[in-house]
């Protein structure tokens, strides 16, 4: 009897110890991961620090002033303003639906150039 209860005792300390041991891990690997929280942080920011230095210098470049100033340059001399009969706008739908039927017209083709050929 005395054995039975010391085994009982023994196989409940050792669950209750792996228990304690599991729970122990998983708040270091927590604590590992809180630790490096901060300098995760630290390069978001500085991420977006250089994402908009970055947007910054591209709208200054891309402004109108800047790039008139460019077009007198010796560089870009051959360059032209394009006359408005040579500026050609698509709309958005019309291209894709030229596309579509296109693709269409292409599997029509390949279909009705596809022999049939009949056994006997």
């Amino acid at each position: 009897m005395g054995r039975g209860i010391f085994l009982r005792l023994f196989a409940c300390l050792s669950i209750f110890s792996f228990s304690i041991y599991s729970y122990l891990d998983k708040q270091n690997t927590c604590t590992e991961l809180k630790m490096h929280l901060p300098k995760l942080t630290k390069e978001i920011q500085a991420i977006h620090e250089v994402n908009a230095n970055l947007q910054y210098q591209i709208e200054c470049f891309e402004n109108p002033q800047h790039l008139l100033s460019m077009a007198g340059r010796p560089e870009y001399a051959h360059l032209k303003f394009p006359f408005t009969e040579e500026v050609l706008t698509v709309k958005e739908g019309l291209a894709l639906q030229w596309n579509s039927s296109k693709e269409e017209q292409k599997a029509q083709q390949a279909k009705s150039k596809t022999p049939i050929v009949a056994k006997q």
